[in-house]
């Protein structure tokens, strides 16, 4: 996992545009193009429902001497302004560990970044602000762990834990650094003594930090994490790592006994010796929940797989696979009216398509197509989507001019 390096801007017609012509109609799905605030550098897009049916759209773009987090409100078809959240030097800009905003259970704004806190390339910790005037205004910046070793922490996923707070989750790399003795003042926490860990927290909207736990206690070191809440509490979806480097996916939930042994979603068995950087998606609406993820499984074939569970995670269908043989992963997931968006990106021979899919209620495929035509590389990040009234969904993506938005009709 590198910093990203600045995407070249070619002399041609606008990305977002150049993917409009690009989409055919036999597709399923058309993608309608909207003017967003954003800079031609931007990357990084995150998305996050409001109470009142609105999208705030964050992302990061260079500023002066440093980097800026900025959002904006997505409001009856349009992007407002951009505001700024938080700017200035520090921060750890990547494709893959992205910053954003969750809307706390009350209403209340929550940002997340990261912000370097060593010499070593993945010394950086999780910064948190508030906002209780949904971002006019922001809290001192804190953060969710407490440990102070220069190493990774981040991949940041929440889920709304109780009206008054919310929970978090993140890798947690502590256990990785090394002992005093030969401590280095340069290279990365990777290469510590110990393994990466997935640790949850819960947040109150005046910033009280309570119930701190280690979930798993060695998983994949940059891959993203997922969460959201069942009807029988919440889970937290994730990529382990076995000792004998096994990275398939897991889940843990929290039950009135606290939070449960994990347990894989599927037997993939994919094993590999390095962080595919690429983690599941999830959503939960009563005992159903939905997980999505990339693997290579054992046969060494790259594939995206859906797989659908009825009891809030004990037990999952066998997995749908998507593009085998041509995805790159990079899921995102959104409830439809009657079913859910599946977002992912695959190869296509030249570069690499954003495809929709959607999906019934019993994860069976009812239509897909491809949307947008991408660079293939790490700079293209991560597609994300929300659901828009009127059976509409929201598409955020990095492209060439940095981060564009599209409306896609899916019903």
């Amino acid at each position: 996992m590198n910093p990203i390096k600045k995407l070249t801007r070619p002399n041609t017609l606008p990305l977002a545009f150049l993917c409009l012509a690009m989409c055919l109609s036999a597709d399923a799905f058309e993608l309608t193009a909207v003017d967003t605030p954003t800079s031609v550098d931007s990357l990084a897009p995150r998305l996050a429902a409001t109470k009142d049916d609105r999208v705030v759209i964050s992302w990061l773009e260079p500023h002066e001497k440093g980097h800026r987090l900025a959002y904006a409100l997505f409001s009856e078809g349009q992007a407002g302004p951009a505001h700024t959240i938080h700017q200035g030097e520090g921060f750890f800009a990547n494709w893959a560990d992205t910053p954003g905003v969750v809307v706390m259970p009350d209403g209340t704004w929550l940002a997340h970044w990261l912000a370097r806190s060593g010499q070593g390339t993945y010394a950086y910790d999780v910064m948190l602000a508030t906002s209780a005037d949904q971002g006019a205004t922001w809290s001192v910046p804190f953060s969710p762990h407490d440990d102070g070793t220069p190493t990774e922490h981040g991949f940041v996923s929440s889920y709304p834990a109780s009206p008054s707070a919310v929970g978090l989750a993140w890798l947690d790399g502590r256990e990785t650094a090394p002992a005093p003795e030969d401590a280095p003042t340069t290279g990365h926490a990777h290469g510590g003594h110990g393994a990466m860990t997935l640790r949850t927290a819960l947040i109150a909207p005046d910033g009280t930090i309570s119930e701190g736990a280690q979930l798993d206690d060695r998983v994949c070191d940059c891959c993203g994490t997922a969460a959201a809440v069942t009807a029988d509490g919440p889970v937290v979806v994730y990529r382990d790592r076995s000792d004998d480097e096994i990275r398939d996916i897991m889940l843990v939930r929290r039950g009135p006994a606290g939070w449960s042994e994990p347990v894989r979603v599927h037997a993939d068995e994919w094993r590999i010796t390095a962080c595919p950087v690429n983690g599941p998606a999830v959503l939960a609406r009563g005992r159903q929940l939905v997980v999505a993820w990339f693997t290579m499984a054992a046969d060494e074939t790259p594939r995206v797989n859906v797989a659908v569970s009825t009891d809030s995670g004990v037990s999952f269908s066998t997995p749908v696979a998507l593009d085998t043989g041509s995805a790159m992963g990079r899921v995102d997931l959104a409830w439809a009216e009657s079913g859910f968006i599946l977002v992912w990106m695959a190869e296509n021979g030249s570069g690499a398509n954003v495809n929709l899919a959607k999906f019934d209620l019993d994860g069976r495929l009812v239509e897909r197509g491809s949307l947008v035509e991408l660079d293939a590389g790490r700079g293209s990040g991560f597609p994300r989507i929300a659901a828009l009234d009127g059976g509409r969904i929201l598409l955020a993506w990095t492209g060439a001019d940095g981060v564009q938005l599209g409306i896609v009709d899916i019903d």
